[in-house]
């Protein structure tokens, strides 16, 4: 039952501490031999700190970004979203990968119920999808239906996230129900006083983050 194994997606309440955890360092997930990740993004941002990185890259894959408060260079894929350091379904370069790469987690989509199998994101899809998690408590299993109403606000408020230049990529949203997901534990009357306090707070939480993703040492 190896195959099974490999998509245990673990205890769900450890996970998503570690996934809140801004100090936490690489992800560590039992990709096998998937490397659907490396064939999905148009392109994968680079901190201008991550040296080793940008030094081990050709410069005709990179790409810097006009916004220089960022501090990001992008490792752009090619026409298929193929990531050009891909070399017969392996990073060619990683022990130095992006810390894009190193931290990210498709799981995350999984906890979310957020399951593309369509055009490019097909492939991760069908391997997000066979990801299953296990809960402890029932704290676990309230903090999953917390994120998952987390992701049904999100979408409820388009304008109100993409007004504030925010991406509705699955990943991204996944990523931000699970950050904002303690907003929906317990049970809030739903008004519209509500509903706009829920995005203010949302806002801040996620821009939070957005300061620590840029932070440049």
């Amino acid at each position: 039952m190896a195959d099974e194994l490999l998509y245990d997606a673990g205890d769900f309440g450890p996970w998503l501490r570690s996934k809140l955890d801004s100090s936490m360092p690489d992800a560590v997930v039992a990709c096998g031999d998937c490397s659907a990740c490396c064939s999905t993004f148009d392109a994968i941002p680079i901190g201008r700190d991550e040296h080793a990185t940008l030094a081990a890259i050709p410069s005709e894959f990179l790409q810097r970004v006009e916004d220089q408060a960022t501090g990001k260079v992008l490792l752009l894929t090619s026409e298929t979203h193929v990531c050009p350091m891909l070399h017969d379904g392996a990073c060619s370069i990683y022990n130095v990968r992006p810390k894009a790469c190193r931290i990210f987690d498709c799981r995350t989509m999984a906890a979310a119920d957020l399951v593309d199998k369509e055009g490019r994101h097909a492939a991760m899809g069908e391997r997000v999808d066979e990801w299953v998690f296990s809960y402890e408590t029932d704290e676990d299993r309230a903090r999953q239906l917390a994120v998952l109403d987390a992701v049904e606000f999100i979408y409820r408020h388009p304008t109100a996230f993409r007004s504030r230049g925010f991406s509705y990529e699955p990943s991204w949203t996944a990523t931000q129900a699970i950050r904002i997901h303690e907003l929906f534990l317990g049970n809030r009357e739903k008004n519209q006083e509500t509903e706009i306090l829920l995005i203010s707070e949302s806002v801040a939480i996620m821009r939070r983050w957005a300061d620590i993703e840029h932070r440049v040492d």
